[in-house]
């Protein structure tokens, strides 16, 4: 089945080269291509190695969205630092990249919340969980997070990353209009009696409410969540907030923004940081 499974790929490959990826050829083969690689795993996804270092399995139909390269700064900063039985609230779990590596990581002892209110992702997701045998450890959360509990309006442009909550994102005009439950970290924590060590979140420019919404969590582990991010200024705004509004969400919370990617300042730039702890002011 290998051999078979290898030539495939190799020859689809020398074609998408020759034709070009996105040429009208290759976009109506694609759909055969892919029914072919699902027959020939018998349904056990194709393999994957992210960033040269992580192997996964994946559904061969959404293969791209697991690239051989994705953001490397950040996941080896998390490689490097969750450690074997963590507890990990991933937000925004789309398709489980992270997720995935995150349930490889904290191994069998720990757990991976992941959290995904579009449906279309979240199937994926669940299948994506499946394939890699990690079912153990991560559980799929159906809701969305904020500082709220309750339904919210959800715009979902399928599988896509630029889903987002309670406005749509301008860089998806064409997403549908869901109703979906919501819950925060703060209630999702006092409901199940987690402790979590980390909290890995992609929202869209609904970062402060996330914030806002775990607190109480925050405040109990005295420093000891560790908060990773991707932050989302331009879409701020559409959330009726800014810059101002997430610094003081960070103040609130004594958290400094630490960038991963390079930015020059991780409130006016989009990229992914990582909210380090700093010590209340005294009096």
């Amino acid at each position: 089945m290998k051999a078979p499974l290898a030539w495939l790929q190799s020859a689809a490959s020398a074609v998408s080269a020759r034709l070009g990826r996105e040429s009208r050829a290759v976009r109506a083969a694609r759909p055969l291509f892919e029914w072919a690689l699902d027959a020939l795993t018998l349904g056990t996804g194709v393999s994957v190695v992210l960033n040269g270092v992580e192997h996964l399995r994946v559904d061969p139909r959404h293969r791209s969205h697991f690239p051989a390269s994705y953001e490397p700064e950040v996941c080896a900063f998390l490689r490097s630092e969750v450690r074997t039985g963590d507890v990990v609230l991933n937000v925004g779990a789309n398709l489980g990249l992270y997720a995935l590596c995150l349930g490889q990581w904290v191994g069998a002892s720990g757990r991976v919340f992941a959290f995904e209110p579009s449906p279309d992702a979240r199937l994926l997701l669940a299948r994506h969980v499946r394939l890699n045998g990690l079912a153990d450890r991560i559980e799929v959360v159906a809701a969305a997070v904020s500082d709220r509990v309750g339904t919210a309006p959800f715009f979902a442009a399928g599988i896509e990353g630029t889903n987002r909550l309670d406005q749509p994102n301008p860089d998806a005009p064409g997403a549908a209009m869901l109703s979906v439950a919501v819950t925060s970290i703060d209630a999702f924590c006092g409901e199940r009696g987690i402790e979590p060590d980390w909290i890995v979140a992609d929202v869209e420019g609904h970062e402060a409410a996330v914030l806002r919404g775990a607190r109480r969590t925050i405040d109990a582990r005295a420093g000891g969540v560790r908060i990773v991010v991707e932050m989302h200024p331009a879409l701020w705004p559409a959330s009726g907030g800014g810059r101002e509004e997430m610094a003081q969400a960070l103040d609130d919370l004594h958290l400094t923004p630490v960038a991963l990617q390079g930015q020059q300042d991780p409130l006016r730039e989009y990229g992914i940081v990582v909210l380090e702890a700093r010590h209340p002011p005294m009096g």
